[in-house]
């Protein structure tokens, strides 16, 4: 009689030639969670994301899951017995948000390669509510794969939005949308960044490629919280 184990190699042996076996979404995330200081105490996922990424034949995906008040992201695929294995990463981020990770959506953005590198990018919207007050962001995280390693190279704000209630009962709130764009060519292969309000297609901030990554390294300005 044949094993599970078996069954999944003899699986792989009828897979088409370059082809690779599709990594399960579920297994993946439950992987890579299962190493972070939550998953060893047994709190559930707040939230977690995943995503296709290069060359359909290699058969690999972004996983993202959270770990307590950071991300935790690998590049995987499934091994040769079927169970996940990571074959870049994991490396942990801080995520861009105005308040922690409450009601949060975690993608893969299907990018086109910023550059001439193969560059990873992650979306991350957050809510949060409490007594009077909450807010919601929306976050671009660039990473950047060398081999076996993940580095995250740029963060960024898209969009942000605050209501606080004031004096009197009246509410305070402000809400803003950026987009971030390649500007030239920059050096290394890796253009320059420039993120744009929305509402007026105005450059509030530039990020030159430094080598490592881009200088400034994040971008997370908004108007001042709370009343007045």
């Amino acid at each position: 009689m044949i094993g599970r184990r078996g069954l999944a190699g003899l699986a792989a042996l009828l897979l088409p030639a370059g082809a690779a076996q599709a990594l399960e979404q579920a297994a993946a995330t439950r992987a890579l969670f299962a190493g972070t200081e939550d998953g060893r105490r047994g709190v559930s996922m707040a939230c977690s994301g995943f995503g296709a990424w290069g060359p359909e034949a290699d058969g690999l995906s972004v996983v993202v899951v959270p770990d307590d008040d950071d991300l935790r992201i690998a590049l995987m695929r499934s091994g040769a017995d079927g169970a996940p294995e990571i074959v870049a990463g994991p490396v942990s981020i801080e995520p861009i948000t105005i308040d922690p990770l409450w009601s949060c959506l975690l993608d893969v953005d299907r990018l086109a390669p910023v550059g001439e590198r193969p560059v990873i990018a992650v979306r991350i919207r957050n809510s949060y509510t409490s007594t009077g007050r909450s807010t919601s962001t929306e976050a671009l995280h660039l990473l950047l794969r060398d081999g076996t390693t993940l580095r995250p190279i740029f963060g960024g704000l898209l969009s942000a939005a605050h209501s606080e209630a004031g004096p009197r009962g009246r509410r305070t709130s402000w809400q803003r949308r950026w987009v971030v764009v390649t500007a030239g060519r920059g050096r290394g292969g890796m253009p320059d960044l420039e993120v744009r309000d929305r509402r007026n297609n105005a450059v509030v901030s530039r990020h030159r490629w430094g080598g490592e990554g881009y200088v400034p390294p994040v971008f997370d300005r908004t108007p001042p919280l709370g009343p007045g």
